[in-house]
């Protein structure tokens, strides 16, 4: 076989990708002087805006400690207290991205006059001005203005410094970025005229002989069996158009044949459109019946009723389930000769998910699912039923067709394993819905009941308390201080306190009190036929459950909370789901203006 085309193409395609890849890996090298030096302007940037950050951090310091001097309004010392805690940060952050030994000392000589600062001139005024004493040294003043000026010059040099080296950097990351364009555009320009100069030749000859190739082959689909291709050369495709001589002469040869053939392979082809049309009409009706059902036990229910039905063909088989909440399989339904159960850590077609087919009796029993050990002589399939979230069931055929009869289409074990996955997606498709009814009622952060079921519990019970007289209390409850716990902790530890405070409800109420998350931190409990004095003995002793939590911080140091809470009783504060929501709200709300961690009932 000849090679000459396939060099000249790979010579094409190399030249051009070296001459691209050189391109590119100047344009990376390029690139990362560029990356680096904007880092580095970033960087500078971020350290100007620390040293502006320092000078504020101070002026803001000798403004209020002067403001409280002059006025004596302890709020003018807010800027100056503010100052003392974040000038050391802001400090530390400029000595960690200070490289220079001078910009360095810059900074110890600003950090020596603030601190001097302090010492000799604000904590003086201060004292002296809480001890009522108005009168303010000329010294003291003098030296403040000058700590002041030092202070301003020392950071005004620093700045400056920072400046000139942004300066500087801005201009290299220019010059790289220019750079790095040069190099592109010469790259695409030398990569184009060598894939031009390599590409035209083999484009020619190329043209020239798909077109020649085509027209023959045109022809030889109009039905004239003698067109043969001329194509002259050393190349491929002189090697392909003789060959595609020597095609066209075979097939001369085979025309006949296929007459011959075809009516047979119409023959089957019919066969086997009725055979698959009747498989794919049974797997129709099986999922229709499926999709109608709306529980677990319902398709369960609907899988005993026709399965039987679905694979009358076969000499007998079994159903198998697996529950969301349980490991061991269960049977649904089995029919014909089939016998026996499944042991979930014998069942090889459960432990790996493969399909089982075999044929009893077998030479070593190892290689058999332990349920077909005792099963009767013949064709046996052992099918997963592999859902979306993992293994559902599994499904036991005994097939009628013979080991011999299967070599080609086998239809029956086709229709069997579509029918299996049909069943599996039905099952998925039933507990997905069922999952995402049960998280429509959640709340996804505690798992109590949300609002929403909330609402359409509280209209059921009240409904319930009018029918069958009795009393009916609605208990509201809100974490006191709760957006300085998210401030001062995170809100990761505060989500983690919801959820302390939720379990705690959850685990002290009734069996028949529903727990709700209303929102934020506010929390619903709902207890039917529980009085105004039961309910408020249980919200006295949830609030001091509440009370007495300890929830560990991150430093293992226990931090407490307490709640506020607002009861509410049917029917003498309310007949209606609003109207009850809205008392203890209200009841909730005074407790919070009473001073919080206590409970007050509604008004009547």
């Amino acid at each position: 076989m000849p090679h000459s085309l396939y060099i000249r193409m790979i010579v094409a395609a190399i030249v051009p990708f070296m001459i691209m890849m050189t391109g590119c890996l100047a344009l990376y090298q390029a690139s990362q002087v560029e990356q680096r030096t904007a880092r580095s302007v970033a960087q500078t940037l971020e350290v100007i805006a620390d040293a502006n950050h320092l000078m504020r951090l101070f002026m803001d310091a000798e403004t209020g400690q002067r403001g409280y001097a002059l006025t004596h309004d302890g709020t003018y010392l807010a800027p100056y207290q503010r100052a003392l805690s974040a000038f050391p940060r802001t400090l530390r952050h400029l000595h960690e991205a200070s490289n220079d030994e001078t910009q360095y000392q810059r900074l110890v000589q600003a950090n020596q006059l603030f601190r001097q600062w302090i010492k000799d001139v604000a904590t003086d005024s201060i004292i002296k001005t809480r001890n009522d004493n108005t009168e303010l040294s000329p010294i003291a003043d003098k030296a403040s203005k000058r700590l002041v000026d030092d202070f301003r010059t020392v950071m005004g040099a620093f700045i400056d410094t920072e400046q000139d080296a942004l300066h500087t950097r801005q201009a290299d990351s220019q010059d790289a970025a220019k750079r790095a364009q040069h190099i592109m555009v010469w790259s695409i320009l030398l990569a184009l005229a060598s894939a031009l100069l390599t590409w035209w030749p083999l484009f020619r000859r190329t043209r020239h002989a798909i077109s020649e190739i085509t027209q023959r082959s045109q022809r030889m689909v109009a039905g004239d069996l003698s067109q043969r291709v001329a194509l002259r050369g050393r190349d491929e495709f002189a090697w392909m158009a003789n060959t595609f001589n020597a095609m066209a002469a075979r097939l001369e040869a085979l025309v006949a044949t296929e007459k011959r053939t075809s009516r047979e392979l119409a023959e089957r082809v019919n066969v086997l459109v009725r055979d698959r049309t009747r498989d794919m009409r049974a797997r129709h009706d099986l999922v229709e019946a499926l999709q109608a059902c709306r529980s677990t036990q319902e398709a369960q229910s609907t899988l005993r009723d026709q399965l039987p039905t679905v694979f009358a063909n076969t000499l007998g088989g079994t159903l198998w389930c697996l529950d969301a909440h349980t490991a061991a399989p269960h049977r649904i339904c089995q029919w014909g000769e089939d016998k026996g159960d499944v042991d979930g850590d014998e069942c090889l077609t459960l432990n790996d998910g493969g399909i089982r087919d075999v044929t009893l009796p077998v030479a070593h029993d190892a290689e058999v699912c332990s349920h077909l050990r005792t099963a009767f002589p013949g064709r046996h399939l052992c099918i997963p039923l592999k859902g979306t979230g993992g293994p559902v069931g599994i499904l036991h055929l005994h097939l009628a067709s013979a080991p011999d009869e299967a070599g080609n289409g086998d239809p029956q074990a086709e229709f069997a394993k579509g029918a299996a996955e049909d069943m599996a997606l039905s099952l998925s498709n039933v507990r997905l819905r069922e999952q995402l009814e049960e998280a429509s009622i959640r709340d996804a952060l505690t798992g109590l009941y949300n609002r929403r079921f909330l609402d359409d519990t509280l209209m059921r019970e009240l409904a319930r308390a009018e029918r069958q007289p009795g009393p009916l209390s609605v208990l509201m409850l809100d974490i006191d201080h709760f957006k300085p716990i998210n401030d001062d902790h995170g809100h990761a530890f505060g989500d983690r306190a919801l959820i302390e405070v939720a379990d705690l409800l959850s685990d002290n109420v009734r069996r028949g009190d529903i727990v709700c998350r209303y929102g934020g931190e506010e929390f619903v409990i709902i207890m039917p036929g529980a009085g105004l004095s039961a309910a408020r003995q249980r919200g006295e002793h949830l609030r001091q459950q509440v009370a007495a939590l300890d929830i560990p911080l991150d430093d293992a140091t226990p931090l407490r909370v307490t709640v506020s809470l607002g009861l509410a009783c049917y029917p003498q504060h309310g007949e209606y789901a609003e109207t009850l929501l809205h008392h203890a709200d209200m009841a909730l709300y005074e407790a919070k203006q009473s001073g919080r961690n206590r409970l007050a009932i509604a008004q009547d």
